[in-house]
């Protein structure tokens, strides 16, 4: 593979080797934006004899160019997945060029969602209430999700305390990985193995658990996008995660008590399990996966590789990041 080359003549050619008993003309293409971890593409196809329907591509940057890794091959698995199970949470996936032969770069082909990201609605709502609750209400429909229907191929934790050492230890690591060590790191770790909270049962994660990851549809159904990060770990991965989402309203903040007891009320976890406190726990948890990437990241580009644009802007990201972790470790000293 040369590179990424997904264009309107690239789809043409994938969707004439994947449908060869029909013909499609792709009649628009367009790039589009909205995340900043893989390419993404709009596109109109009509087929002969049926309807006109819109689709979405969505494949890799070129290696080294860009933030975060994930892999393709695992994000189809699991859509496939999830769409036999009927999930109504996800875009129906239609193709995946698994090698790059089509597109330069292994592609996921989806349906395309009509509709509005929740984010937006949450914005311009007079009272977010209602769009709140409906936001919890998807969380617990992801953690609902059967275990059983998932992929094989998807690690399944052997204990939960050895799934959180195992989180932990991905601090430990790139601390000692990158070139300049943090004691940021060496603390989290160590206040997070003695203060560690009553366990829940495992669950599908998202990993990216954000109102911009869902779409509302005109007739009031809610669509999940963007499950590169996903994984089976603990439910409350997804909570702490959205706590550190700058992007305003956040729900959760304008309302802890208010969400927390309808998560709890849609899983039936118990306070102990699911409360401020340990929300903020796995704040520091959730987003151990996505800080070691932009920390090698960093470390990349402090030795002169190209890492994109955003490898320089999540510089900011990583002072945050710390400042956040060492008030959760602060509270849960005292």
């Amino acid at each position: 593979m040369t590179g990424p080359t997904m264009t309107r003549e690239a789809l043409g050619r994938f969707l004439a080797a994947a449908e060869s008993d029909r013909s499609a003309s792709v009649t628009s293409f367009r790039p589009i934006t909205g995340g900043y971890s893989r390419l993404s593409a709009i596109a109109d196809v009509q087929w002969d004899g049926a309807p006109a329907e819109r689709l979405v591509l969505r494949g890799d940057p070129p290696p080294g160019d860009g933030v975060f890794v994930s892999d393709r091959d695992a994000e189809w698995e699991l859509v496939q997945a999830l769409a036999r199970t009927g999930s109504p949470l996800i875009p129906r996936p239609r193709w995946y060029d698994a090698t790059g032969e089509h597109f330069g770069t292994k592609c996921i082909v989806v349906d395309y969602v009509q509709g509005r990201s929740l984010q937006d609605v949450l914005r311009s709502a007079e009272d977010t209430a209602a769009p709140a609750r409906s936001f919890v209400d998807t969380i617990a429909g992801i953690h609902a999700t059967p275990l059983d229907g998932l992929p094989a191929v998807m690690e399944r934790p052997p204990s939960w305390d050895d799934y959180i050492e195992g989180v932990l230890d991905l601090y430990r690591s790139i601390d000692r990985e990158i070139t300049d060590s943090s004691p940021v790191l060496r603390y989290v770790g160590a206040r997070l193995w003695h203060h560690r909270p009553p366990p829940v049962p495992f669950t599908l994660v998202h990993g990216d658990c954000q109102p911009s990851n869902v779409l509302v549809t005109d007739s009031g159904r809610h669509v999940v996008i963007d499950w590169e990060f996903a994984r089976i770990g603990d439910p409350r991965e997804d909570l702490g995660y959205y706590t550190q989402i700058p992007m305003p309203p956040n729900v959760y903040h304008d309302d802890p008590k208010a969400f927390l007891a309808r998560y709890r009320e849609r899983t039936g976890l118990t306070e102990e399990q699911v409360n401020p406190g340990t929300v903020e726990y796995f704040l520091v948890i959730g987003m151990a996966r996505l800080l070691v990437q932009i920390l090698r990241a960093l470390d990349a580009v402090s030795r002169g590789e190209s890492r994109g644009i955003m490898a320089t802007y999540l510089v900011n990201a990583v002072s945050h990041q710390y400042t956040l972790y060492f008030d959760v470790c602060r509270r849960l000293a005292s």
